[in-house]
């Protein structure tokens, strides 16, 4: 009998974590990505898949997320459409500190997280 074929997943393979956790990972991949952004190399473009999923299940969980607090999404007009044909790039900011995004939504969506895990801005 194949062994493989007996055994059985578990329900929830993922482990659920305290948001304060996903707050503590999702700084360390915040800073990267502004560090990227501040000085990108080859014209690539840094997406955070895991900063995505962070601000998901935090948000997701029934978390309350403050209406306001220093970090604010906004937009930056471009002087061409830029993806998509936006005239703007979504994004977060906090004093010095601008985080672009892909979408408006994003923008809210982390704009929110960092103000509910109390992100502080980033240096320069």
């Amino acid at each position: 009998m194949d062994d493989t074929r007996s055994r059985r997943l578990p329900e929830h393979p993922l482990e659920e974590l305290a948001p304060q956790t996903y707050c503590q990972r999702a700084a360390l991949e915040l800073a990267a990505l502004v560090r990227h952004q501040r000085k990108p190399r080859h014209h690539t473009r840094r997406d955070s898949a895991i900063l995505r999923r962070c601000v998901e299940q935090v948000l997701g969980s029934g978390a309350a997320a403050p209406d306001d607090g220093p970090w604010r999404a906004g937009t930056r007009p471009l002087k061409r459409p830029g993806r998509g044909g936006l005239q703007y790039i979504p994004i977060v900011t906090r004093g010095s500190t601008t985080v672009m995004v892909s979408t408006e939504r994003e923008a809210e969506e982390l704009a929110a997280f960092l103000n509910y895990c109390g992100t502080q801005e980033m240096g320069n």
